[in-house]
């Protein structure tokens, strides 16, 4: 019963964080598409949502690749827990400095859009 709970917890974390992503893709696709470098920081935060996607797609592979390390689907020299899970460590620590230090909190997206 255990080992069913531990299965279900992973599916649902694992659907929470692609819902998480889809989401981040689709607050960066707006920003993207308006172009606008007069506005001050645009770099800075369409480079921070780029690298906030790729460090949360990243987490999220790293994430899978951990589960299935961990229930033996895949057993591979080069892919072991210590590994994958240093991995999701890389990415989550890249996901927090992105969100938190690089994108610029002054600049709104309703700046941008308008």
């Amino acid at each position: 019963m255990d080992d069913v709970i531990g299965y279900v917890v992973v599916i649902l974390l694992i659907i929470g964080f692609t819902y998480g992503l889809f989401k981040q893709v689709q607050h960066t696709l707006p920003i993207q598409k308006t172009n606008r470098p007069d506005v001050s920081n645009y770099r800075r935060l369409l480079f921070g949502t780029y690298l906030t996607c790729a460090s949360f797609f990243g987490f999220l592979v790293s994430y899978i690749l951990n589960v299935l390390v961990a229930m033996q689907v895949i057993q591979l020299n080069l892919l072991t827990s210590d590994n994958t899970g240093f991995s999701c460590f890389v990415f989550l620590l890249i996901l927090l400095i992105a969100k938190f230090g690089i994108i610029p909190k002054n600049c709104s997206r309703n700046e941008l859009l308008n």
